[in-house]
């Protein structure tokens, strides 16, 4: 075995965790919803507090009242999102909405503009108009569809890296022999 592939047997326990949470998060998106709000929540509160610590310790650098900011805003959101996960599921998933909606426009501009993926630029092409579609599909159902769509998008998310990890280290496995 190459000395940057894991062994297969956590890798296999791995992706069977990964392919379970994301099904559970499948059939309870609301739950799934809140807890990765929370989540995000949390790291917006530690980033903030770690950047307010960070801007006082190196005040003599330039940018004090720049990191000072961004630590204070970074800080106020986390505090509002765990004080008020609701209102956090809201706004990640508005922000999201808007995210997919640049996103697929900045793909399917590059499809055609710059070519990116060459002899595959329709596959490019593809990704926009679906990322593109994505993001349409959040704003028309906005805000009913904040209690479940970013559950069910970690969800998808969480099940996928699930299985290519599981077909990876089902692959490793059987190459291991041959070693």
């Amino acid at each position: 075995m190459s000395p940057h592939l894991a062994e297969p047997v956590p890798l296999v326990a791995l992706s069977i965790a990964l392919i379970v949470l994301g099904i559970v998060s499948l059939f309870l998106p609301v739950f799934a919803s809140v807890t990765f709000t929370l989540v995000v929540g949390w790291l917006l509160l530690i980033s903030g507090v770690v950047q307010i610590v960070n801007s006082f310790k190196s005040r003599h650098v330039r940018g004090f009242w720049l990191h000072l900011g961004v630590g204070i805003i970074y800080t106020i959101a986390g505090l509002t999102i765990l004080f008020n996960p609701v209102a956090g599921v809201l706004w990640l998933t508005a922000v999201l909405g808007v995210l997919f909606i640049a996103e697929g426009i900045y793909t399917i501009i590059m499809a055609f503009k710059a070519r990116t993926g060459g002899n595959f630029s329709w596959v490019v092409l593809l990704n926009g108009i679906v990322t593109l579609i994505l993001g349409i599909l959040v704003w028309n159902r906005f805000p009913s569809s904040a209690l479940w769509l970013i559950g069910v998008y970690v969800g998808v998310s969480i099940l996928m890296s699930g299985i290519s990890l599981l077909v990876i280290a089902l692959g490793a496995r059987r190459a291991l022999p041959q070693a």
